[in-house]
């Protein structure tokens, strides 16, 4: 992989967390009523115009502000067998194909969190897998112009590399470069 590639990945991973903090998916200008400041400000609407919602985690996905996936379609989809657990959407991305990736947590009780990936076309699953937990602490995001599915550990250091279908692709220091 190359250093273009990472840093692809981790603008990525900030993107998906930028996304999550965007209160709406809206352009708007500000600036001054008066005619004498030319000042103007865009802002500019997220660019996946997709973000993770819920009262105290995050449960379902909208896209441009109405729901893309319900609750009830990103729990059925977790790839182990633990439907109706509490689970946790810590991140979403979207490929330039429209891929949508879902990195989510489920907190089994009385087990440590695990980890798990979702990609999904059009509102419909096409793969999850598990992860190792704080395989994507750090972010989510596509590599390889949308062919490998990257997460970035937590501390930053290690991105790991995932095939669509969830084989390992290998892993790499985010720092090599």
């Amino acid at each position: 992989m190359t250093r273009l590639v990472v840093i692809a990945v981790l603008v990525l991973a900030a993107l998906a967390a930028a996304d999550a903090f965007r209160a709406k998916a809206r352009e708007k200008t500000t600036g001054s009523p008066a005619p004498a400041q030319a000042a103007v400000v865009v802002h500019r609407a997220p660019s996946s115009g997709l973000v993770a919602v819920g009262a105290y985690t995050r449960k379902r996905v909208l896209l441009n502000g109405r729901e893309y996936l319900s609750e009830e379609q990103v729990d059925a989809a977790y790839p182990a067998p633990l439907q109706g657990m509490p689970f946790d959407i810590a991140y979403v991305a979207r490929a330039s194909d429209g891929t949508v990736l879902l990195a989510v947590y489920k907190f089994p009780q009385l087990s440590p969190a695990q980890a798990g990936i979702e990609l999904w076309e059009r509102r419909r699953l096409v793969s999850s897998f598990r992860v190792h937990p704080g395989a994507f602490a750090g972010g989510v995001g596509f590599a390889d112009d949308g062919r490998l599915v990257a997460t970035l550990s937590g501390d930053g250091l290690v991105v790991h590399l995932y095939t669509r279908d969830g084989r390992s692709a290998g892993r790499q220091p985010a720092t090599s470069w």
